[in-house]
């Protein structure tokens, strides 16, 4: 069996991860322990059937070494390049220490492809224009410059024969999507509130979103695939909806009215990946669609 390490586990992805090991789900890909480093205290320290979970609750500076695992995935959110290049630093100090190689995965995202003002969907062979990373606004911005910096420096791991992997990810549903700050997240959180479903009056702005169940399946694949080549392969639902009919479709699985806000005509925002590569090269599919996924919100 193996054992898998993921730095910045207090997101979705740390905590959808977990989910799958509650659920008996990462049998299949034979991990049956987890550690996870975060400075958040979101997990309540519990012991589970199927799977061992050790939390570390310290700053990854904090790190003075890691124990032997099979795996790692790097998930760490930061608010600048600055901070992204001491902590990736310090996570390479510690894999100096290790005395075997884990194949390693970074969850980057598809904001690396810029704005998106085209329904094209955005592929991994797409050069990473700085043009279009500018033309993002605010946190989007710096949060896409700070991806394009560690994907960069996963290469670079690569060339150091290390196995790594790179996730460009889009937009995910699933329970730990409440409260996110996303329009979905929001939107859902209306619903079970008993309260009318609200949306933005565009219907220039596309979405596709992957359920958290197949998002963990695809992660642990491509990790198991990682190499030193560092392959890249996008992870998303490349089914896209616009956010009208998005909330209409919320609306009707709460039996709720749709309130839609007025707001000036947005330019095109067409944030949907393809999956064609990770499809191909490693028989990755979506197993569940978009209406079984917000159905399961009434269950």
């Amino acid at each position: 069996m193996k054992k898998l390490l993921i730095i910045g586990g207090s997101g979705l992805v740390g905590k959808s991860i977990i989910d799958s090991g509650i659920d008996k789900k990462l049998i299949k890909h034979k991990i049956d322990e987890i550690y996870i480093i975060s400075r958040s205290k979101l997990f309540k320290k519990k012991k589970y059937q199927h799977i061992k979970v050790n939390y570390i609750t310290k700053n990854i500076e904090s790190i003075k070494k890691i124990p032997p695992i099979d795996y790692i995935i790097y998930a760490l959110k930061n608010k600048n390049i600055q901070s992204s290049q001491r902590y990736f630093d310090h996570f390479m100090g510690l894999l100096k220490k290790l005395s075997r190689k884990p194949k390693i995965l970074f969850t980057s995202s598809g904001a690396v492809y810029g704005r998106n003002k085209d329904k094209v969907k955005r592929s991994e062979n797409t050069i990473i224009s700085y043009k279009k990373i500018n033309q993002l606004k605010g946190y989007k911005k710096k949060y896409a410059l700070e991806k394009v910096y560690i994907e960069n420096k996963f290469i670079e791991l690569g060339l150091s024969n290390f196995e790594v992997s790179i996730a460009r990810c889009f937009n995910f549903l699933g329970k730990h999507s409440l409260g996110d700050g996303q329009a979905i997240g929001n939107m859902l959180s209306e619903g079970l509130n008993k309260k009318a479903i609200s949306i933005n009056n565009s219907n220039n702005v596309y979405r596709g979103y992957l359920n958290t169940n197949d998002l963990v399946d695809w992660l642990i694949i491509i990790l198991k695939n990682s190499n030193k080549s560092c392959p890249i392969f996008n992870v998303g639902s490349d089914k896209a909806i616009n956010m009208i009919l998005l909330g209409k479709k919320v609306a009707k699985v709460f039996n709720k009215k749709l309130k839609l806000k007025k707001i000036k005509k947005l330019e095109n925002d067409y944030y949907i990946p393809s999956i064609y590569k990770a499809k191909k090269l490693l028989k990755l599919k979506i197993s569940i669609n978009l209406n079984d996924s917000l159905n399961s919100f009434i269950k």
